[in-house]
């Protein structure tokens, strides 16, 4: 799977507002809202190969400019990030461990990512939603 292939699955349609990628290492913080994941690539490749670490907003926004829970609009994904573990098989013996305790585990497994410190777990929705909706599960998961 490609990485545009991945953020097709767990991010939001081009109907559902802009796309954002940062780029968070530098200190021009930089941000870029397209209305197409195509049209980040460019701009993404050129983080990657210049050793900057690139990072993909889950939700559309309504305008650019600003990264902000106030702009954002629609989303399509549920996702933790899992760092500070000893290894990344100690960040999956614990999330395995986390849905059994939680009985998430029922939903699945969720798509992972190597994020380089740790993991990030995903749960795709098969629909997008709007922001204001999918905040109040957002923070029972994150209060689990």
């Amino acid at each position: 799977m490609t990485p545009l292939e991945f953020l097709a699955v767990v991010l939001p349609s081009p109907s559902h507002g802009l796309y954002c990628a940062a780029e968070l290492s530098s200190q021009r913080k930089e941000h870029v809202f397209v209305d197409e994941l195509e049209k980040l690539y460019p701009t993404v490749t050129d983080w990657v190969d210049g050793n900057k670490n690139a990072y993909f907003a889950l939700s559309t926004f309504v305008k650019g400019g600003k990264r902000t829970a106030e702009n954002s609009r629609c989303i399509k994904s549920f996702f933790i990030d899992m760092d500070g573990y000893a290894s990344k098989k100690q960040a999956a013996l614990a999330l395995n461990a986390f849905l059994e305790h939680t009985g998430l585990s029922e939903f699945g497994m969720p798509w992972l990512v190597n994020s380089g410190g740790g993991l990030h777990c995903y749960w795709p929705l098969e629909e997008t939603i709007e922001v204001a909706a999918w905040k109040p599960v957002a923070e029972n998961l994150k209060r689990l």
